[in-house]
């Protein structure tokens, strides 16, 4: 079988929309800090294993362009620890011509141009080309000015990188994009950014919250109440790749989008600080025994779309959520409102957690195998939710949102999760492996509205990721809808509990 194609991963203009990252390894765990433990030693050997299948399948050059495909998606998604095991298992040469995808993009390039400081530094350090050109004439470097990723810009200059300009290298100050980045500190410690929050200035309150990532508490600050998540093993968290991921945080303004408020980051814990979010997250919306009308239940998935959209059409790249689920959609309102009535009537939806993905320490890409189940820890909530070709580990763009919003709208529309009662991997498996998608009852009537969602629920989660609308179009789809059905209008639709 011949290897695979590399997708196209240039930052160029007309790829904004078709952001694309290689294929994922199908085998190897997700990433541990500190020391190995036996089931860790043994995920390892399976990897090993897999490699050595791999190579005696497709054969040895077949195996080691697979590999190089992989290098460079964890590369572009910073996960140092599986970079390391590609490159020591394949005894890969970074500083190879060859290691680079078909833009002749190098796993240097892809990190610098994501802001994934450790990989950065690693490949750096194994001799990686600090000046390589892409097709592009693009040089890592310029891949972090472009980015506005001030400690990979300051690390390359550290270790002297260039612009490519006027058919040369010159240096940054000299070149087109000098003002590009205003001030780069002489050490990444002493970077005063206007986010930096004192913690002294924040008065922690009770708890209100857990996830993956970190313990949510109420808080005080400057008189105003926000969210402050105390971020767990802050210690295993590169400090470079957690301020660049702020970096992108923070230019993300929208109604539907949890503002970022400032960060923590001279002294650890490391702590985030959002807008408070009063009336609690969707999942915990659809435990409780009042349930949405179905204008309500519309208002909710036309937040979620417009949210979205913003972040697709972001000017300098598409942000791709890629974990978009019900516990991911915020409800805000007003302290002094009660809880009922924010959800029920005039909360706002705002997407939360689409950074960070790089820097938090649970990983994300996890690998996990096609054939048979093992134990999975911390993501079985987000399977049921995921795009089929993330599963599969193929190439994706920001079309995987819109597979997961079709669920999230299953849900809301169809009053229960979607695969009802079937486990979350077995449900993610059957709709990317054997194109299955869950029934269609009440969006199934003759209901004029109801054929309308019907016929747009089914169009988001098309197998062809290409056929599926963008949000702008969804949004007028809603809306359109929405503005037929009176406020005072009830329906006798309910949402579901979360399973």
């Amino acid at each position: 079988m011949p290897p695979e194609p590399f997708p196209d991963s240039s930052n160029s203009h007309e790829n904004d929309q078709k952001v694309r990252f290689v294929d994922t390894d199908l085998s190897i765990q997700p990433s541990h800090h500190g020391a190995p433990d036996k089931e860790n030693e043994s995920n390892e050997r399976g990897a090993d294993k897999y490699y050595k299948d791999m190579q005696s399948i497709h054969g040895d050059t077949a195996a080691k362009r697979r590999a190089i495909t992989e290098l460079l998606f964890f590369a572009s998604v910073g996960d140092l620890r599986r970079c390391q095991r590609i490159v020591r298992l394949w005894k890969l040469k970074v500083s190879d011509t060859n290691c680079c995808d078909y833009d002749k993009r190098t796993p240097l390039h892809l990190a610098a141009s994501e802001g994934c400081y450790k990989v950065t530094e690693w490949l750096i350090e194994l001799g990686s080309d600090v000046n390589a050109l892409d097709r592009f004439k693009r040089t890592p470097l310029e891949d972090a000015v472009r980015g506005e990723y001030v400690e990979e810009t300051k690390l390359l200059l550290d270790r002297g990188g260039k612009i490519h300009e006027g058919g040369k290298l010159v240096d940054l100050a000299d070149s087109n994009l000098s003002g590009k980045i205003q001030h780069i500190p002489d050490n990444m410690y002493d970077l005063d950014a206007d986010w930096e929050i004192d913690p002294k200035s924040l008065t922690l309150m009770e708890k209100i919250g857990e996830g993956e990532f970190g313990i949510v508490h109420k808080a005080m600050f400057h008189g105003t109440l926000v969210a402050a998540k105390i971020l767990k093993g802050s210690s295993a968290i590169a400090l470079g790749d957690f301020r660049s991921e702020i970096e992108v945080l923070r230019k993300v303004h929208h109604p539907n989008a949890v503002q970022f408020l400032g960060a923590c980051t001279k002294q650890e814990p490391y702590i985030l600080v959002t807008e408070l979010m009063t009336g609690g997250s969707l999942s915990d919306a659809m435990r409780l025994a009042r349930k949405f009308t179905l204008r309500r239940a519309m208002e909710v998935a036309v937040d979620c779309a417009r949210g979205l959209a913003y972040l697709h059409a972001k000017k300098n790249g598409a942000i791709i959520h890629r974990d978009l689920k019900p516990g991911n959609l915020m409800i805000a309102g007003s302290q002094y409102h009660g809880r009922e009535s924010l959800i029920f009537d005039t909360g706002t939806i705002k997407l939360a957690d689409f950074g960070l993905s790089k820097s938090l320490p649970v990983n994300k890409h996890a690998g996990y195998d096609l054939d048979s189940k093992f134990k999975l820890t911390g993501e079985t909530g987000s399977y049921r939710y995921m795009a089929p070709e993330v599963f599969r580990h193929e190439p994706y763009n920001f079309k995987v949102d819109v597979y997961s919003f079709s669920m999230i709208a299953y849900q809301l529309f169809e009053l229960t999760p979607p695969f009802s009662g079937m486990d979350p991997v077995d449900a993610a498996r059957k709709a990317a492996l054997a194109e299955e998608r869950p029934p269609l009852m009440r969006l199934a009537t003759q209901m004029p509205t109801m054929r309308t969602l019907k016929k747009m629920v089914t169009r988001c989660w098309d197998p062809n990721p290409e056929k599926r609308p963008n949000f702008e179009e969804v949004v007028q789809i809603l809306d359109s809808l929405i503005k037929q059905m009176p406020r005072d209008q009830h329906s006798s639709g309910q949402c579901c509990t979360v399973q």
